[in-house]
């Protein structure tokens, strides 16, 4: 069974001594940066500048965890907000203490549903013993 794939190819067979046109494309106005950029010494000092950036961000968003202490509801959103984001393990041991001070403090009165049905899924994600009643 000989299997010719010179004459059942839709395209025709490019001729090597074809001459062919180049275009004059224009140098593009990004440079070579992105290509040569793991090759570049600049990336330990990006590196380093991003993990800093990082540290910072993570530092305000643990104030901004006690500074809503004050008010238990703004905290149990704040709490809700950084678990939906999925960066929660960043500071698990920040909302654990906020979450039990919440659950301690079982007097705070909430005002609404809304209010009562997340302090309720909060604790119970992070297994407090709390009734639904």
């Amino acid at each position: 069974m000989s299997t010719d794939h010179s004459s059942s190819s839709p395209f025709p067979i490019a001729n090597p001594n074809t001459n062919r046109q180049t275009a004059n494309y224009q140098r593009s106005i990004w440079g070579n940066s992105f290509i040569l950029s793991d090759a570049c010494d600049d990336n330990e000092i990006t590196l380093a500048h991003k993990g800093q950036q990082l540290e910072d961000l993570k530092e305000e968003v643990r104030r901004e965890l006690i500074a809503a202490a004050s008010d238990p509801l703004k905290q149990l959103k704040f709490i809700d907000a950084i678990q939906r984001l999925g960066v929660a393990y960043h500071f698990k041991k920040d909302i654990e203490e906020a979450l039990q001070d919440t659950y301690d403090g079982t007097n705070d009165v909430y005002h609404d549903l809304y209010d009562d049905a997340l302090r309720f899924r909060l604790l119970r994600q992070q297994g407090f013993d709390i009734s639904c009643g």
